[in-house]
């Protein structure tokens, strides 16, 4: 059995765990704390655009990028009532946020249409906070670097930036596929989500290699399933440069696939 498999054996949850990660009334006061010093930094990274654009990567799937987007909107959502938060399912050929919000976006238009022409207005829902919106990946599409290179992609940053203080974009991983990078030129900078016992040194610094050629801007990176007492991932947190983390899931992207169906 390949080293990849036995990843996917340990590391693969389903739905309906990953959905538990997300933070809510029964989320450790440890885990939330965590969640607010990565808020805190991102409050007050160096951006002088009034709308922070923030998107959320990794070298492959699996790594926690997905958890932590959707838990630094909802942080970001609890902690600054007075911010109009958007939260982006950016991945448009396997789509999770609507599933981890436990929204039911089966039938939604939503960013592919959007960038598609299909609807005028980007098709935003309500989230239960208030001051938290969220635009799902609409319909699963084999042409996002089409879609993402349009004209409507900066017709959705203009609108993002008349309407918001805040979008949280999820991308996949920059390994995989060019989608996430071809958001470079919209967006104020990359957090880039690694997993404990898991992620590699090699594939990561490709990936900030990948980001470095496209002269992206790094924010940092955030270390997910670190577990302190053991010293090996899964279970607990860590600090990376902007806060200490949660988990993720496998999915599919393209021909790459470590999970199941």
């Amino acid at each position: 059995m390949s080293k990849k498999k036995n990843k996917k054996d340990l590391y693969h949850s389903s739905l309906d765990v990953d959905v538990r990660r997300v933070i809510g009334d029964d989320t450790p006061f440890a885990v939330k704390e965590a969640y607010r010093a990565l808020y805190t930094n991102i409050r007050y990274l160096p951006i002088e655009d009034k709308c922070k654009k923030i998107a959320l990567t990794s070298a492959f799937p699996g790594e926690g990028k997905t958890s932590i987007s959707v838990n630094l909107a909802y942080t970001l959502a609890i902690n600054s009532p007075e911010s109009r938060i958007l939260l982006i399912d950016c991945d448009m050929r396997s789509p999770r946020v609507a599933e981890l919000l436990e929204i039911d976006a089966s039938r939604l238009h939503g960013l592919s249409e959007f960038l598609a022409g299909i609807v005028e207005a980007p098709n935003v829902q309500r989230t239960k906070h208030p001051n938290l919106s969220f635009l799902s990946s609409g319909a699963t599409n084999a042409n996002t670097p089409g879609l993402l290179s349009s004209s409507k992609m900066q017709k959705l940053m203009d609108y993002c930036n008349e309407n918001y203080d805040y979008v949280i974009i999820d991308t996949p991983p920059v390994n995989v596929v060019s989608d996430a990078i071809l958001l470079s030129s919209y967006i104020n900078g990359y957090i880039l989500a690694t997993r404990a016992d898991f992620s590699d040194t090699s594939s990561v610094s490709d990936a900030i290699e990948t980001l470095n050629k496209a002269e992206a801007n790094i924010l940092g990176t955030v270390l997910c399933s670190y577990n302190a007492k053991s010293g090996k991932g899964y279970g607990s947190y860590k600090y990376g440069k902007y806060g200490r983390y949660g988990y993720g899931r496998y999915a599919k992207y393209g021909s790459y696939y470590d999970g199941n169906d």
